[in-house]
């Protein structure tokens, strides 16, 4: 799944809704990827994954031993770090010069993404300093898109489009599908305790 696509499948969305017809999948699928990127939204991050290299960089605003980034599906291609603050990244990290937290994200029940990088104690840089910037290139976001967020995309595009028992009345904005609907309102709270991303990075 590349980024920007619905975290479901106008499939997936007739088969837990217990629909047949196949003709409406179009408009289905532009719910669903509205819900999608509501979600994005209200969580911070999005859970599918770049399908090629991204590099994205971050300043380090103090000396330390690690970095938060962005979601991270899998080890990175590249981390490179511009000592000299001059717009050159000089420096290329070896994998074995630092370690991906949480150390077990991606053999989780549930895979994770990575979500800092910490230098190891015995590489020859062993902490970031001020000033300094890091670049990482990799492919960022989710492994894989959690079953919760996939379901939930489908029964707030069900409430959305008065096809689920929850729905009352059709309302055009997805915020404002939210406020309306006591069942989507409880949707989206368990998607927030569960995956909403803190300002780290």
């Amino acid at each position: 799944m590349s980024l920007g696509n619905a975290y479901a499948t106008a499939a997936e969305y007739r088969a837990l809704t217990g629909m047949i017809d196949t003709s409406k999948d179009a408009e289905i699928l532009k719910d669903l990827q509205a819900v999608s990127r509501h979600i994005d939204f209200r969580t911070a991050r999005f859970f599918n994954k770049n399908t090629a290299d991204v590099t994205r960089r971050y300043l380090i605003e103090h000396d330390s031993t690690s970095k938060w980034i962005d979601d991270l599906s899998a080890a990175p291609t590249s981390v490179k770090i511009d000592t000299t603050s001059d717009g050159t990244f000089d420096t290329t990290l070896a994998s074995t010069d630092y370690e991906l937290l949480p150390l077990n994200a991606t053999v989780d029940p549930e895979p994770q993404p990575y979500t800092r990088i910490r230098l190891l104690p015995w590489a020859d840089k062993t902490y970031f300093r001020s000033g300094e910037r890091i670049e990482v290139v990799g492919k960022f976001g989710w492994p894989a898109v959690p079953e919760a967020v996939k379901r939930a995309t489908i029964h707030l595009a069900a409430i959305l489009r008065l096809e689920s028992p929850r729905a009352t009345t059709r309302i055009p904005e997805m915020g404002d599908v939210i406020s309306a609907s006591p069942e989507a309102q409880h949707i989206i709270r368990q998607l927030l305790d569960r995956y909403k991303r803190g300002q780290y990075v």
